[in-house]
């Protein structure tokens, strides 16, 4: 009879530790059901909502200028290039690549009427790479642009300058 008792006390067990360890099971099949068939849907834009513009969009800006040893370059309101916002967001400028063996410095302006949205300098020794921002844009607005570039006494003609648009809040 001891032995009976016994069985019986382990079948009063079993029942909760069955439905526990089922119920554990089911958790994990169920979580990993679902985060096996997330799905994740994204939108590629062709352009961000701050861009370079030239008549039409552009995330990056070619600017090819003729200097002169010792000399600084202007070009204000070129009407080549501005930098439009389509929607108000933050950006940062970056100047990708300059041919620091001919300038000297580099220096970028963004303004509308009297206001600035930006007025930035770089040295030839920490252009490449270098981010500076950043800038907060309005809705719906074309910033002219005022680039400056200083060549050194070594510089040859034409040094050739690429800046890139990087949008901080797309």
């Amino acid at each position: 009879m001891s032995r009976l008792g016994k069985r019986v006390r382990l079948g009063k067990y079993a029942i909760p530790v069955l439905l526990l360890a089922t119920l554990a099971i089911g958790t994990v099949a169920a979580v990993a059901y679902v985060v096996l068939t997330w799905t994740v849907s994204l939108t590629v834009a062709a352009n961000p909502r701050v861009h370079f513009w030239d008549g039409a969009a552009q995330n990056t800006m070619d600017l090819e200028m003729n200097i002169f040893p010792s000399i600084r370059t202007i070009d204000e309101n070129n009407d080549d290039w501005d930098i439009k916002s389509v929607l108000a967001g933050d950006i940062s400028i970056r100047v990708d690549t300059m041919d620091i063996s001919d300038v000297e410095e580099l220096r970028i302006k963004a303004y509308i009427g009297g206001t600035t949205l930006f007025d930035e300098t770089w040295n030839a020794a920490d252009a490449a790479g270098t981010f500076r921002g950043p800038f907060t844009t309005d809705d719906d607005t074309t910033y002219d642009l005022w680039i400056e570039v200083l060549a050194n006494s070594t510089a040859t003609d034409p040094a050739s300058i690429k800046v890139e648009l990087k949008v901080e809040s797309p």
